[in-house]
């Protein structure tokens, strides 16, 4: 499955990396926050 989202994000360093470092690390920041939310949503339900 494929989700697109329509997101700004500015990177705190100012170091040059290519669009795809920029995506990948985009991507793992993304996935950990919603891994978050996710496991914070399950300690709801169960409690």
């Amino acid at each position: 499955m494929e989700v697109v989202y329509n997101v700004k994000y500015k990177f705190k360093d100012n170091e040059t990396k290519t669009k795809e470092e920029l995506k990948e690390l985009f991507n793992r920041k993304l996935l950990n926050i919603i891994m978050k939310l996710e496991n914070q949503e399950l300690g709801l339900n169960n409690s």
